[in-house]
């Protein structure tokens, strides 16, 4: 019954059963007890008969083998000679690191002389007198010891995060959470052990069951969430869940049964990696997808009643999913259609089991495929062949489009010459034309300007020719001489008569 109480950090949370581990489970190598405790076991379910029958080798110790029981006088003298032939041991030193047992390594019994004995203060020791009668004796004390034995009390110590089991010879059995700390005392006590509480983190639970009075009928189960610690009371312990998990023989992506042995179930999202082998599609390849699992634990309570391992259930619902998918299609088309294998769609078993189980599916990455040799080495060749295909068909084509470049940039190149002369030419044009323009504009000044000049002189003349005209001058005459070539005057009262010569000269 005191096995079920025990707990093991190699069996703490489901992150933490991943590690691959030995043959013998976790929880199991937790559960067996170590040579040490096995030895102060034995000796504190002996420690009430030898005080009647036997004394320690060693008193002040208290950790010998018990020897027979000799003569008064013989231990007398045994102890007298011990006392003052040999200096007393000195207390263990302070701070000296606690046994993973929990017990004290600083309790001893005390200094003995012949007839009294000193008991240190904070220390305990069981004194026995002749007629069976023990006594508890807490020092500091100084008392007669003719004729008693006296026996260290083994004390047990509990720092926080940890817990003491006691059990009591009338059957009971308690729990002391640390701090804490509890003398043996073999009348009443048949055994202690510490034990470590349970260090459950955030988005972490254990499954706690708890035994009733009336024994197995009225065991109840609860959960308890982190971040805590948590102590078992009497009658309660942890269930520990035995899952599917990774195999170390293929690298970790197929699942074996019972490889993950924890205690704490992981309440955050999670995922895991699943091989599905051997699957054959309708032209009988052999293959083996690769997938990746995302998934999150959202009904504990689900869970537990509806599946005891749901990564089993998981690995055979998706390749149940996977095989049904796979088997519909040949080769060819499988690789057409892999991305399907990335959609939830694919997977409706799997999907519908983690609903039921208590989980969600969150998403299904598809990593790839493998073959078996023969086929993978023509899947290689034929990949080789169609890479370099491609290659050359990537080079040619990026020769062609080079040229097509080339070409582009030389059409390009004349439209923007043309595109540059037409503008030249246009400018030119423009220039021109606003040259002519600008010499017509200067002529038109100047005709105008000429006229204007004309046009004052001649009012300037006729004024002038108004003014001679007043003064009685002869216009005629005076405008018409020195106008002609030869100028012939007549002059006479009587009939003129002209005779002209018009011989060239």
């Amino acid at each position: 019954m005191a096995r079920r109480y025990k707990y093991s950090k190699s069996a703490g949370a489901v992150q933490d059963a991943m590690v691959q581990r030995g043959a013998e489970p976790p929880i199991q190598q937790a559960a067996e007890m170590s040579p040490p405790l096995q030895v102060m076991s034995r000796q504190a379910l002996n420690v009430f008969d030898e005080d009647l029958v036997s004394e320690p080798a060693d008193d002040k110790a208290g950790l010998g083998e018990p020897a027979p029981r000799r003569g008064r006088r013989a231990q007398v003298h045994d102890r007298t000679r011990t006392n003052f032939a040999q200096p007393a041991p000195a207390p263990p030193q302070i701070g000296a690191l606690q046994p993973p047992t929990g017990r004290d390594p600083q309790a001893h019994s005390g200094v003995s002389t012949m007839f009294f004995h000193t008991v240190a203060e904070g220390q305990r020791v069981l004194v026995t007198d002749r007629s069976g009668k023990i006594e508890v004796v807490e020092g500091p004390r100084r008392f007669w010891s003719w004729g008693k034995t006296v026996r260290a009390m083994v004390h047990y110590v509990a720092h926080p995060g940890e817990f003491l089991i006691v059990r009591f010879r009338d059957g009971r059995q308690e729990h002391l959470a640390g701090p804490d700390h509890c003398w043996f005392d073999p009348r009443v006590h048949m055994e202690i052990e510490k034990e470590e509480a349970v260090q459950i983190s955030a988005k972490e639970a254990v499954v706690v069951y708890s035994e009733g009075d009336s024994g197995a009928e009225s065991v109840s189960r609860r959960l308890v969430y982190g971040p805590a610690t948590f102590v078992p009371g009497p009658g309660e312990w942890l269930h520990t869940f035995r899952w599917h998990g990774p195999s170390p023989e293929v690298g970790g992506f197929q699942k074996v049964p019972g490889a993950m042995v924890f205690q704490k179930l992981w309440l955050m999202p999670d995922q895991m990696y699943h091989d599905v082998v051997d699957v054959r599609t309708a032209d009988d390849a052999v293959l083996t997808i690769r997938l990746m699992l995302f998934y999150e634990l959202t009904d504990i309570e689900q869970m537990l009643s509806a599946t005891h391992d749901p990564i089993g259930d998981f690995v055979n619902a998706a390749t149940s999913d996977v095989i049904d998918f796979v088997g519909r299609l040949t080769l060819d088309r499988f690789k057409a259609q892999t991305e399907a294998l990335n959609r939830l769609e694919t997977y409706r078993q799997l999907v519908d089991r983690a609903a039921q189980s208590g989980y969600r599916i969150d998403k299904i990455v598809y990593r790839g495929y493998g073959a078996p040799p023969a086929l993978q080495r023509l899947h290689d060749e034929a990949t080789q062949s169609r890479v370099r295909l491609q290659l050359e068909r990537a080079t040619e084509q990026q020769a062609q489009e080079l040229e097509d470049f080339k070409l582009d940039r030389r059409l390009e190149r004349a439209s923007k010459e043309r595109e540059q002369q037409g503008a030249q030419a246009a400018h030119e044009l423009a220039l021109a034309q606003q040259r002519r323009d600008a010499d017509r504009a200067a002529a038109r000044l100047d005709a105008e300007q000429a006229e204007a000049l004309t046009a004052t002189q001649q009012a300037r003349h006729r004024r002038h020719l108004a003014e001679l005209a007043a003064l009685g001058v002869d216009l005629t005459a005076l405008l018409t001489r020195g106008a002609a070539d030869q100028t012939i005057e007549v002059r006479g009262g009587s009939t003129p008569h002209l005779h002209l010569d018009r011989s060239p000269r």
